[in-house]
Order: C-alpha cells, then structure tokens, then sequence
C-alpha cells in the first residue's frame, strides 16, 4: 500500500518534471517571460543568456520520464518482462543519481560554479532538497520490493 502511494506520486512528480522539461526543449520559457530569465533560474552558470539546446532538454525529459516509469516498475504498478536483477539495481543507481544530485547542490564549490540568481536560491530551498527526496523515494521503494531473496543473494 505504501509502496504503491510512494510509487504513483515519484512516477507523477518525476513526469511532470519531464512534460516541463520537454516544453522547454520545444522553445517554451514557461513560468518566466524570456529565455534569458529561464535560463538564470533553471540552469544558473554565470552569464548565462540562453537555455541549452533542444537536444539537451529532450534528452533530460527523456530520462526523468524514463526514472518515471521505473518508479512505477518497482512500485509493481506497471509488468515489464524484466527480472528484479535489473528493476532492484535500477532503483539503486537512480536513488544514488538522485542523492548526489542533492547533496553536491548545496556545497560551496556548487554554489560557486553556478552563482546566477534565481538558481541558487531555487537550488537551494526546491530542487535541492527535491532530488533528496526523490533519491530516498527510490531507495525505500527498492528496499519495499517484495521477495527479499534478490537482496540476501549478494551477499553470497
């Protein structure tokens, strides 16, 4: 029950990350008025005036919905023909991707290499600490899969 909340609310939260990221990919500068604004908020390098390429917001919609669909893969919402060998170290990987993510975005030398407002402050009170928990999202719901065997065969 739990995993299947947890699993449904990280699939639509990591979706609608990928929708945002996709309009931006086709040109939308949604919710700022310009590219330049966009870019200051969402990327954050220093003199930055335009957003990355089309190539580059696709393929970063193209992951999230991709981590989208493994939440829902380890939630057991959705069957693939895939062995939980590969669903379990998914999770993992993603929750270590999402992790890092959220730690490195608070050090200093993060902050330092990305100093453009509004990023940092965006970084620092929401998509920092979104990446955490979408990281502990897929962690708990690695460790949530049911038949423990896959885990207790590790370690030899």
């Amino acid at each position: 029950m739990i995993a299947n909340f947890l699993s449904i609310l990280l699939s639509c939260v990591l979706g609608i990350a990928g929708l945002v990221h996709l309009a931006w990919a086709f040109g939308s500068t949604f919710p700022y008025a310009n590219q330049q604004a966009l870019a200051r908020a969402v990327v954050g390098r220093r003199g930055i005036t335009r957003m990355p390429s089309m190539a580059a917001s696709g393929f970063v919609a193209l992951c999230l919905f991709a981590a989208s669909l493994w939440a829902l893969l380890l939630g057991r919402l959705v069957e693939a023909p895939v062995s939980d060998w590969l669903i379990a170290p998914g999770g993992l990987v993603l929750a270590a991707v999402f992790l890092i993510r959220g730690v490195i975005g608070v050090l200093p030398t993060f902050e330092r290499a990305l100093p453009e407002q509004p990023f940092l402050r965006l970084n620092r009170i929401f998509y920092s600490p979104l990446c955490v928990f979408i990281g502990l999202a897929f962690f708990g719901l690695t460790l949530m899969m049911p038949n423990w065997s896959w885990r207790l065969s590790l370690f030899g």
